[in-house]
């Protein structure tokens, strides 16, 4: 797989994950572009291991996994430690999933 490829396969996904930020928190920052740009630099790297290895079979659950680990650690701790209510934690937390999700199906899109 290809370099520029890999590079092409990112850019839907930077899109998505920035245009998720700028709903939830209002404009982003630079830094909370840095924070995008290296997410959807490890994700993708992610994908293009799988289905440049493994194949395209049960992309959606790996991706559907990554998202609740990462977004289930952020809102389990947030909600452990600081005692924030459920209900905004569980929103936050299924939007997280949903974006990795998304994120998965255009991967998969562009590199499979």
């Amino acid at each position: 797989m290809s370099l520029g490829r890999v590079v092409m396969a990112a850019a839907p996904v930077l899109a998505l994950f920035v245009a998720v930020a700028w709903l939830q928190y209002g404009r982003p920052t630079a830094r909370a572009a840095l924070v995008c740009v290296g997410e959807t630099a490890v994700l993708t790297l992610l994908a293009a291991l799988w289905f440049g290895s493994l194949g395209s079979g049960g992309w959606w659950l790996v991706f559907l996994l990554v998202g609740v680990l990462v977004s289930g650690a952020e809102r389990g701790l947030r909600f452990a430690f600081l005692r924030s209510p459920a209900g905004p934690e569980t929103r936050e937390f299924l939007l997280g999933v949903a974006r990795y999700v998304a994120a998965g199906a255009l991967l998969a899109w562009r590199l499979s």
